[in-house]
């Protein structure tokens, strides 16, 4: 039984590890990789310090590679190729893991594959919001240790396939693993696009924290104080003011900074939404139209 173990262990690194790479992005610190498709390889964005002259590896053979995009919300970027390396991961089903599942974290920091071995140690929310308030289809940590050059590595469940990409930049002191839906969504958009699109508001607040005789008028505790208004911007055209208090918009809440990048994320470009304001001692019910952020 345990020999059997250790051979489909040793037979998912085999397989998974055709797909992993090393990166070369940043100066004395390699980083691992895995190719998405012919030609392109996805990574963490954090391992990049560069767009241009980065080089990727598998074994002996080195070809050079350019920036795609990158979307350092959910820490994850997309290199081109100057020509082909390596054979397209295949991806699982991050959604159909449990707590205590056996997996395996690969990286190629050097020339050859390494791994680490652990279980799915915690799975939170669906979707998780990362601290830049940006959405993965759901929070993943496993134990396997997360060694020097790990980064933007596979997390590998036992039939060899990706259940996503290996971070330690999403979240301060803690490994985690962007899920495999979130890592094709945005390694297709990026590919397509060069860019994740967000939206844009034309816009600077706050937080703040509403007095007593507020919150029973309003039924909220906490909305977005408003410091500025770009000229000609999306907020300007629907009649936001300075000194207004921004409590829902597109009818979520938005009681911090991060909700409110979570929602300009959420695929709202060209939509016309609801915006409730706080005013001068009353509620106010506007609509803005989301603009794009160039």
């Amino acid at each position: 039984m345990v020999h059997e173990l250790s051979e489909k262990l040793a037979s998912a690194v085999e397989s998974a590890g055709k797909s992993v790479v090393r990166v070369e992005g940043r100066r004395h610190r390699p980083a691992s990789g895995v190719v998405f498709s012919p030609g392109a390889v996805v990574t963490a964005a954090h391992v990049l310090e560069r767009a241009e002259d980065i080089a990727v590896s598998l074994g002996e053979k080195s070809v050079s590679a350019r920036l795609a995009g990158q979307d350092p919300g959910v820490d994850l970027a997309v290199l081109k190729l100057d020509s082909e390396l390596g054979s397209p991961a295949a991806f699982g089903e991050a959604a159909n893991l449990k707590v205590g599942h056996l997996v395996l974290m690969l990286a190629r920091p050097g020339m050859t594959v390494r791994a680490t071995s652990g279980i799915v140690s915690a799975l939170g929310e669906r979707p998780w919001r990362a601290p830049s308030g940006a959405e993965l289809a759901r929070y993943l940590e496993s134990d396997a240790l997360h060694q020097p050059g790990y980064s933007g590595g596979p997390l590998v469940g036992l039939d060899g396939k990706a259940l996503g990409i290996n971070t330690s930049g999403l979240l301060r002191g803690v490994s985690l693993t962007v899920p495999s839906e979130t890592v094709k969504r945005i390694a297709d958009q990026l590919l397509a696009e060069g860019a994740v699109k967000k939206g844009f508001l034309g816009l600077s607040a706050q937080p703040l924290a509403l007095p007593d005789s507020v919150r029973g008028q309003t039924g909220e505790e906490v909305g977005l104080l408003v410091l500025s208004v770009e000229p000609g911007g999306p907020a300007e055209k629907a009649g936001i003011h300075f000194g207004d208090t921004i409590l829902r918009l597109g009818g979520d809440e938005v009681q911090s900074l991060a909700d409110l990048q979570a929602f300009l994320r959420a695929g709202h470009l060209g939509e016309t939404v609801p915006v409730k304001l706080y005013r001068s001692g009353q509620v106010v019910d506007l609509s803005i139209t989301i603009g794009e952020r160039s």
